[in-house]
């Protein structure tokens, strides 16, 4: 059997950071109440509530399961469930 060739990792230099991402580490690193609820991603603090799988019993919503997603990543096409 001939040795198949191995790959090594080498460290490289960090990608530059952009001027949005300097945003975002700063707000991410702002101070906050305890109890408000940030983005882990972007930092932001603007929430929409969903709801999946509700069903309409009588002319009316019911049941289904609450997730509060970041609207600034929503935006962006990006799911990221919060709690």
């Amino acid at each position: 059997m001939t040795d198949r060739p191995r790959f090594h990792i080498i460290q490289g230099t960090p990608a530059p950071q952009t001027e949005a991402e300097k945003v975002r580490e700063r707000v991410r690193k702002a101070p906050k109440p305890p109890e408000m609820i940030q983005c882990h991603r972007c930092g932001g603090r603007e929430v929409i509530e969903t709801r999946i799988g509700m069903l309409l019993k009588n002319g009316k919503p019911q049941g289904g399961t609450k997730q509060i997603l970041c609207a600034s990543c929503f935006m962006r096409g990006e799911r990221v469930v919060l709690c």
